[in-house]
């Protein structure tokens, strides 16, 4: 017997996907920020400098990066299978209790000419047009008071095609040579956070 079409290609995608991730039943908030403190740090602080501060940020974006993370949109060793146990509901319950928290002051790491050089990728870059004063917008994260190591990390996976979930991004990045993303990141840490 043979399929249609539309029949046989819908089954072909069905078998080609991933599969779908199973959603935690035992889902207890508390041991999940637990869980997420044990690397993002429990005062705040990260016990990496190339993971991201994520007391703070906003809520939104928190939620979206869970949800691209258990897609596959994002990929990370550790937090690709963890995010892919949330349900949505999950993911929010999560996003917003961090989004309450207090965004953690860290140490400003600047060098010299990074003003400078931070400005003119500013410039070329046109990052002021989606991240504003870098204080996070919805969707659009918190970058003021960010990991410096993290945000050169992310720049760079944007510039490389490694992160692939603001392709806008990709683009922009390839404009900027790795000396004008270093300054970017220690400039970014100056900046106070409101």
């Amino acid at each position: 017997m043979r399929l249609p079409f539309a029949t046989l290609a819908i089954s072909l995608a069905v078998l080609a996907s991933p599969p779908a991730a199973v959603a935690m039943e035992d889902f207890v908030l508390e041991d999940e920020v637990a869980l997420c403190s044990s690397c993002h740090g429990e005062d705040g602080i990260p016990i990496e400098p190339e993971y991201p501060i994520i007391w703070g940020q906003e809520y939104f974006y928190i939620y979206t990066q869970l949800r691209d993370y258990a897609a596959g949109r994002r990929e990370h060793d550790l937090m690709t299978g963890i995010a892919a146990e949330y349900t949505r509901d999950q993911a929010k319950e999560l996003a917003a209790y961090f989004a309450e928290k207090p965004w953690p002051a860290i140490p400003a790491q600047i060098e010299d000419g990074d003003y400078q050089l931070a400005e003119k990728g500013i410039t070329g870059g046109q990052c002021s047009a989606c991240h504003g004063k870098w204080q996070g917008d919805s969707r659009i994260p918190r970058i003021a008071g960010q990991q410096p190591a993290y945000l050169v990390q992310t720049m760079h996976d944007f510039k490389n095609d490694v992160r692939m979930n603001a392709p806008d991004l990709n683009s922009t990045m390839k404009q900027l040579d790795d000396p004008t993303i270093d300054a970017l990141a220690r400039y970014f840490t100056t900046i106070a956070v409101q």
